[in-house]
């Protein structure tokens, strides 16, 4: 088969869906493709997000010693940005002789959707493609706006915004929505509001961020009413509204509401209610007592991977809302069938078992955790103080001022004791 023939070959299978078998051929066969067949392959991995074919790609270029140029790089570059593998990102990004506005955006984006460090790594690089001289576009705003809203830093958000206005990048509604997204995560909704109104051209996407950030900050009718405004605007609304919808009305208590709005997805817009939609239902049910409800909402769900998140959620409900034990564990059960590996879900359990005294069943939830390696990640915040973002981690001891902050928090944590005693007495 010469280079010609398995290229075609290659093509047709990634039309046809069967990627694994494109792969397998791929690395049976004693020629290679070109450039644009490994980028083909490539971006099917992309839009799987499957990091094992992909990799396995990458490994046959080095193995039959093909030679990326910036093209091919910049693929799998973006390849592993997207699977979360910026350890591997990185070094691409950094033995590029060259790098594109396309290659400075993925690393940009991947940095984003990671951790807090990752996170400031995208507001630096940020600051980096500026200093190269090269022009960001309305793509590398979108990310980069999106890392300063996980961060809630309000002062680099902002600055981020003036020179998205000077380069005149702002009536692009990628950016726009970014940018009413950081401004509603910072809690800064009239700054969110102006953005919205000054944006020329408004699309789904920046109507349901402007939602979401309503709901998630207990604005309950606003979110409601920019709804039915935006339905009233002609734009229609998807999936993802309907979960901010749900969301807010179950932050705000707004059961009926709440319902209603559920059952207009599939009559009122022909939408298939998914897994999250039911898990928001759940929680909704749950916050106001009826876990039963919840239950009966869930339970003759198909066992498809997607309905992992319903279970999840009743699991939760039952942890923090109250629920009989025969029921936590049935969630468990049907949870831990989908997801054996969900390291706090387990977590949730042995947490659920200890509010009820039930040791043995805490020792066993957590010898479950042993038995399959599962380890959680700890928990992070992060707080914006004079222009800098500071950090913290569950157990934290590396902060400067580590000493100083323990102790007003133990001053405190003596304060609301004293006084809740003193409310008591």
């Amino acid at each position: 088969m010469s280079s010609a023939d398995l290229a075609r070959t290659l093509k047709s299978l990634c039309i046809a869906g069967d990627l694994s078998k494109a792969v397998r051929l791929l690395c049976q066969s004693p020629v290679c493709p070109g450039a644009r067949t490994y980028a083909l392959l490539l971006q099917e991995c992309v839009n799987r997000r499957d990091a094992r074919l992909g990799k396995r790609i990458h490994a046959r270029m080095i193995a039959t010693g093909f030679r990326c140029g910036e093209f091919i790089t910049t693929k799998l570059l973006i390849f592993y940005a997207k699977i979360g593998d910026l350890g591997c990102a990185r070094k691409l990004f950094d033995g590029m002789p060259q790098r594109s506005v396309v290659a400075w955006n993925a690393m940009i984006s991947g940095c984003a959707r990671g951790g807090a460090e990752a996170q400031e790594r995208a507001v630096e690089l940020f600051g980096a493609i500026r200093a190269e001289g090269l022009a960001p576009d309305q793509f590398t705003f979108a990310s980069v706006l999106c890392a300063c809203a996980r961060l809630a830093a309000l002062e680099r958000g902002r600055r981020v915004h003036a020179v998205a206005v000077k380069l005149d990048v702002g009536g692009n509604v990628f950016a726009n929505s970014a940018l009413v997204d950081m401004y509603l995560k910072c809690s800064c909704p009239e700054d969110a509001r102006r953005a919205f109104a000054a944006a020329p051209e408004r699309n789904v996407t920046m109507w349901t961020a402007l939602i979401s950030g309503h709901g998630q900050q207990g604005r309950a009718a606003e979110a409601l009413a920019l709804f039915d405004r935006m339905a009233a605007d002609g734009f229609r609304p998807n999936d993802i509204t309907f979960l901010a919808v749900l969301s807010a009305c179950a932050h705000a208590g707004l059961v009926d509401e709440g319902l209603r709005r559920f059952a207009s997805m599939s009559s009122d817009y022909g939408l298939a209610p998914r897994g999250p939609h039911y898990a928001a239902v759940v929680d909704m049910l749950a916050r106001v007592g009826r876990l039963r409800d919840a239950y009966e909402l869930v339970k003759n769900l198909p066992d498809c991977q997607e309905h992992s998140v319903v279970w999840g959620a009743l699991l939760g409900a039952c942890r923090k809302h109250g629920g009989d034990v025969a029921l936590v564990e049935l969630a468990a059960r049907r949870f831990f069938r989908l997801q054996p590996g969900n390291a706090g879900k387990y977590v949730v359990l042995a947490n659920t078992y200890a509010a009820r005294g039930m040791w043995d069943s805490v020792a066993g939830a957590h010898e479950a955790m042993r038995a399959l390696g599962v380890k959680k990640d700890r928990a992070w915040s992060a707080v914006e103080v004079q222009g800098k973002v500071h950090t913290f981690l569950a157990g934290d001891s590396y902060h400067d001022e580590c000493s100083a902050i323990y102790e007003v928090c133990n001053a405190l944590t003596s304060a609301i004791t004293e006084q809740s005693v003193g409310a008591t007495a």
